[in-house]
């Protein structure tokens, strides 16, 4: 893989064998020299192909903890939660993430009315959200309110399809595409 980008330390812009262009995570892939070749793959802890423009500004101003933060607790939801999640959810959640951390040190922290309805309507995605919190808490060194439960649990209840699930069609691009094709039909 040829990294030809660096947008910091630990994120690059790459080429594939194949002349893809991707987005790839990792210590340090961002300290030597650009272009160069990486041939230790090891170094690589996500990858994300065809971004837009939106998510790459994200990328020069969300910190790559947070980054890792979110790509940990996407991977806890989908253990949890038996339908399929946007792929994109990382990047929003880290957004999210993001600004609930600017607005807890900046401005005064809200309330939910409906925390309540969320968790007995949603259990699963409310675990994922208490979960979250306690991450960012420990991880970051923060105080989040209890209310970031409810607002993650709602980002997950909103990234899901209708489909169920299963480890064959999580990790399948066919079948990823095939559900963007049926929903876009729909519609």
């Amino acid at each position: 893989m040829r990294v030809v980008k660096k947008i910091n330390n630990n994120v690059v812009v790459c080429l594939d064998q194949h002349g893809e262009e991707l987005v790839a995570f990792g210590k340090g892939l961002g300290f030597q020299k650009v272009p160069y070749e990486l041939t230790d793959m090891t170094k690589v802890t996500m990858t994300f192909y065809k971004l837009n423009y939106q998510y790459y500004q994200l990328l020069k101003e969300i910190p790559t903890e947070i980054f890792d933060l979110s790509a940990a607790i996407v991977e806890r939801a989908q253990a949890l939660i038996p339908r399929i999640l946007n792929p994109n959810m990382i990047f929003s959640l880290a957004d999210h993430i993001n600004f609930a951390i600017t607005r807890l040190t900046h401005y005064k922290s809200a309330q939910l009315p409906f925390s309540y309805d969320v968790e007995q309507l949603y259990p699963q995605e409310t675990d994922v959200g208490y979960y979250a919190v306690r991450l960012i808490n420990r991880r970051l060194n923060i105080q989040l309110p209890v209310s970031e439960v409810t607002a993650i649990a709602m980002h997950f209840v909103n990234s899901q399809t209708n489909d169920l699930a299963t480890n064959s069609s999580v990790n399948s691009d066919r079948a990823f595409y095939n559900q963007v094709s049926q929903i876009l039909l729909a519609n």
